[in-house]
Protein backbone atom coordinates (compact mmCIF):
# COMPACT_ATOMS: atom_id res chain seq x y z
CA UNK A 1 0.00 0.00 0.00
CA UNK A 2 1.50 3.75 -1.02
CA UNK A 3 1.05 5.81 2.39
CA UNK A 4 -0.84 9.12 1.11
CA UNK A 5 1.55 11.87 -0.24
CA UNK A 6 -0.39 14.73 0.79
CA UNK A 7 -2.84 16.35 3.57
CA UNK A 8 -5.39 15.62 0.70
CA UNK A 9 -4.92 12.13 0.54
CA UNK A 10 -5.14 11.48 4.04
CA UNK A 11 -8.61 13.29 4.53
CA UNK A 12 -9.89 11.45 1.50
CA UNK A 13 -8.59 8.09 2.92
CA UNK A 14 -10.16 8.73 6.21
CA UNK A 15 -13.59 9.97 5.00
CA UNK A 16 -12.81 6.10 2.91
CA UNK A 17 -12.76 4.33 6.23
CA UNK A 18 -15.61 6.16 7.66
CA UNK A 19 -17.39 6.05 4.86
CA UNK A 20 -16.96 2.15 4.96
CA UNK A 21 -17.98 2.18 8.83
CA UNK A 22 -21.44 4.05 8.37
CA UNK A 23 -21.88 0.92 5.63
CA UNK A 24 -21.08 -1.45 8.34
CA UNK A 25 -22.80 0.02 11.15
CA UNK A 26 -26.56 0.30 8.48
CA UNK A 27 -26.14 -2.99 7.32
CA UNK A 28 -28.27 -4.80 9.68
CA UNK A 29 -25.84 -8.00 10.56
CA UNK A 30 -25.35 -7.58 14.34
CA UNK A 31 -22.52 -9.04 14.04
CA UNK A 32 -20.63 -6.54 11.24
CA UNK A 33 -21.93 -3.88 13.45
CA UNK A 34 -20.27 -5.30 16.33
CA UNK A 35 -17.08 -5.97 14.52
CA UNK A 36 -17.31 -2.11 13.46
CA UNK A 37 -17.62 -0.92 16.56
CA UNK A 38 -15.50 -2.70 17.92
CA UNK A 39 -12.28 -2.46 15.45
CA UNK A 40 -12.85 1.55 14.27
CA UNK A 41 -15.19 3.13 16.51
CA UNK A 42 -12.27 3.81 19.17
CA UNK A 43 -10.21 5.54 16.45
CA UNK A 44 -13.26 7.66 14.84
CA UNK A 45 -14.18 9.01 18.41
CA UNK A 46 -10.28 10.33 18.57
CA UNK A 47 -10.00 12.46 15.43
CA UNK A 48 -10.98 15.96 16.24
CA UNK A 49 -11.79 19.17 13.85
CA UNK A 50 -9.82 22.38 13.00
CA UNK A 51 -11.83 25.69 13.14
CA UNK A 52 -11.93 25.51 9.05
CA UNK A 53 -14.22 21.95 9.63
CA UNK A 54 -11.23 20.01 8.20
CA UNK A 55 -9.74 16.84 9.72
CA UNK A 56 -6.98 17.93 12.24
CA UNK A 57 -4.83 15.15 10.58
CA UNK A 58 -2.44 15.15 13.83
CA UNK A 59 -5.12 13.62 15.52
CA UNK A 60 -5.46 10.47 13.01
CA UNK A 61 -4.13 7.54 15.03
CA UNK A 62 -2.18 4.13 13.38
CA UNK A 63 -5.08 2.54 13.31
CA UNK A 64 -7.39 4.79 11.69
CA UNK A 65 -4.59 5.82 9.21
CA UNK A 66 -4.06 1.92 8.06
CA UNK A 67 -7.38 1.20 7.81
CA UNK A 68 -7.74 4.63 5.78
CA UNK A 69 -5.28 3.58 3.64
CA UNK A 70 -6.49 -0.33 3.62
CA UNK A 71 -10.17 1.70 1.85
CA UNK A 72 -8.02 3.39 -0.91
CA UNK A 73 -5.98 0.12 -1.51
CA UNK A 74 -9.19 -1.92 -1.92
CA UNK A 75 -10.92 0.54 -4.17
CA UNK A 76 -8.27 0.15 -6.45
Amino acid sequence: MIPPKTRFEMEHNFYLALEDYNKRINSGDSDVVANAQWATVRHIIRVKYTPNVRVDVSTINEGMRLQGNMQKWLKK
